[in-house]
């Protein structure tokens, strides 16, 4: 008997604005209420020079003091709050694409799971699917079906995940990945042909332009998503399935004893 062709994942044209719009809602805010708020840091740069300047002139004594050092100190004041605020600008642009990525990243493994637990067994594809890393999950997907690989947006979101992964861990495999890659994330670490001018972990920094070009990738995959994947559908196994299906079997059954079974999808 032919087996019936049933759905594998599916995502109905209704739904996809309500998957988006906490995706939209969260860049929308955090651009208006957090990174609006480094948009002029070279006038309060300015500002902080002047206050030091008028807060040193309250000592200036014109008999012992040199008004070009007090000049001095106030461009070098300036400078320092100008760095101070490049560096929290830096941290707090990491810090949102960070929650971005991962808002992304449970909101399409709780997809994946409802989707797959509608055609395997959802105690032990649950478990799979949010223990799994990033790109594993990415190759489920595309065995239901769905093409990422390939697509413009695809090499963006592996660019944001290195850099959360950088973020987060600092140096490692991540960060040599990252800075082999994309070294656009690394902007001090832009002379290639010097091998002396390796880029560091510290050296990691996101502009807002590059925040926005990561949600938007994020968007992009999720308008990519067919409305209809099927078993017929179904690519090469991947070769880790298999036995990663069968540990969390083993877990969910641990008391039971008896032969291995055929894998469900097949």
């Amino acid at each position: 008997m032919t087996q019936r062709d049933f759905t594998t994942f599916y995502l109905a044209t209704i739904d996809l604005p309500i998957i988006l719009e906490p995706h939209e809602f969260y860049v929308s805010e955090a651009r208006r209420r957090l990174l609006a708020q480094f948009y002029d840091m070279d006038r309060e740069a300015q500002k902080a020079e002047k206050e030091h300047l008028e807060k040193s002139a309250q000592y200036f004594d014109p008999d012992r003091d040199d008004p070009a050092d007090a000049y001095e100190r106030a461009y070098h004041e300036g400078v320092s709050h100008w760095l101070a605020l490049n560096e929290m600008h830096n941290t707090v642009t990491l810090a949102l694409t960070a929650g971005m990525f991962h808002q992304f990243d449970k909101a399409l493994r709780e997809k994946a799971v409802r989707e797959f637990s509608h055609w395997l067994d959802g105690h032990i594809i649950s478990p799979l699917i949010w223990d799994l890393g990033f790109p594993r999950l990415i190759e489920l997907l595309e065995w239901v079906g769905l093409k990422i690989s390939g697509e413009p947006f695809s090499n963006t979101i592996n660019a944001c995940r290195l850099v959360i992964n950088v973020y987060k861990h600092g140096d490692g495999d991540a960060h040599r990945e990252l800075s082999s890659k994309y070294p656009e994330y690394y902007p001090r670490g832009n002379l290639h042909d010097l091998t002396l001018f390796s880029s560091r972990h510290e050296d990691l920094k996101i502009s807002e332009a590059q925040f926005v070009e990561f949600a938007d990738a994020i968007t992009a995959f999720w308008k990519i998503i067919p409305q209809y994947c099927h078993h017929s559908q179904l690519g090469d196994d991947p070769t880790w399935l298999e036995a990663e299906y069968r540990k969390y079997e083993k877990r969910l059954t641990k008391a039971k004893s008896g032969s291995a079974k055929k894998a469900p999808w097949v």
